[in-house]
């Protein structure tokens, strides 16, 4: 079996505050395969962003560090390499697509100089090249007269464009590794089809590894292989996608699932009533004893409130951390 491209251990990040630790990324254990798309999915505030950040070693210190836990990618542990080893890195084997393409883009230089300035840092070419290569990439993403747009600045273009900028941005070096940060979540619904079949077009053409960040479970459904469900900083459910919608395991998955809307089998009825989770999502700084979730989980059973479960392989692929599911220690 070969390694994984990318394989988490036991991560743990922290943020060091005056109110008390505050558990952003707590234990979490993952993998990804050269060539896999994977998506993480949970509500905001859930620990994904800093999950992303942490593997690209991203995260401000001080406040928060990466206190345990393993980073390997292609064999390589990331917690040991320098901060110049890291910028030989970012950009060039992992690179990052940001939520919000403005403040990701600098108002000041034009789209083909911010492309450019990537292949500039990373491989030795003049800087000609570098731009005949940014309007390659922009033709690449679908920018049309690419030769022209790399000539204005971001204000200039749509959100739909600039989302595609910083696509050609993380994919001007061909990296092993994307890490997609809610690449659609500021963008209306048409331009969001298309910038997820974009993302589909360039995974399969260059064979690049993907993690898909994102609250929605529409965006997985159409794009992802595998998915990983987080709460409170804590994986609590991973399988592949038809397993997981098929017969999410998790109440809290379930409830994702049910919150989305859904037209009624009968033409005749409205819109199915929406079944919200109750509660809100926990103080990352204060968290509750037991399960995370178990002040607002429906099924929740006395042990869920004072110890918390472990990460089982309920079926073949399909892990989830809930004691529903552990028989060696469930009481009712």
């Amino acid at each position: 079996m070969k390694n994984p491209l990318l394989e988490i251990n036991n991560l743990r990040t922290y943020f060091f505050t005056h109110e008390g630790v505050v558990k952003a990324v707590d234990d979490i254990s993952l993998s990804v395969e050269s060539g896999e798309m994977v998506g993480i999915v949970g509500e905001s505030g859930c620990g994904k962003s800093v999950l992303a950040r942490s593997i690209l070693r991203l995260i401000p210190d001080p406040p928060g560090r990466v206190v345990d836990g393993q980073i390997s990618f292609a064999g390589n542990s990331l917690l040991d390499f320098s901060e110049k080893e890291m910028q030989q890195i970012r950009g060039n084997e992992i690179s990052m697509i940001f939520q919000e393409p403005m403040t990701s883009l600098n108002p000041v230089y034009t789209v083909g100089t911010q492309v450019a300035e990537v292949f500039r840092k990373h491989q030795k070419i003049s800087k000609r090249e570098a731009l005949d290569r940014s309007i390659e990439m922009l033709g690449m993403v679908g920018i049309p007269s690419p030769a022209s747009r790399v000539k204005e600045y971001p204000f200039q273009m749509s959100g739909g464009m600039r989302q595609r900028i910083v696509i050609a941005m993380a994919l001007a070096c061909r990296p092993k590794l994307i890490l997609a940060d809610e690449p659609t979540t500021a963008l209306d619904v048409t331009i969001q089809a298309q910038i997820l079949s974009l993302i589909n077009k360039l995974e399969r053409e260059l064979g690049t590894s993907m993690i898909l960040i994102t609250h929605d479970l529409g965006v997985i459904a159409e794009v992802v292989a595998r998915v990983i469900v987080m709460y409170a900083g804590k994986l609590v459910e991973q399988a592949l996608v038809d397993d997981l919608f098929n017969r999410p395991l998790h109440p809290y998955t379930q409830g994702l699932m049910w919150s989305v809307p859904s037209l009624a089998e009968d033409q005749n009825k409205d819109t199915e009533a929406l079944k919200e989770i109750p509660g809100i999502v926990p103080d990352l700084g204060h968290l509750p004893p037991g399960c995370y979730f178990s002040p607002r989980c429906r099924k929740r059973m006395e042990i869920c409130r004072h110890e918390e479960p472990i990460l089982i392989e309920n079926l073949p692929g399909h892990w989830v951390k809930c004691w529903l599911y552990d028989e060696t220690k469930r009481t009712t």
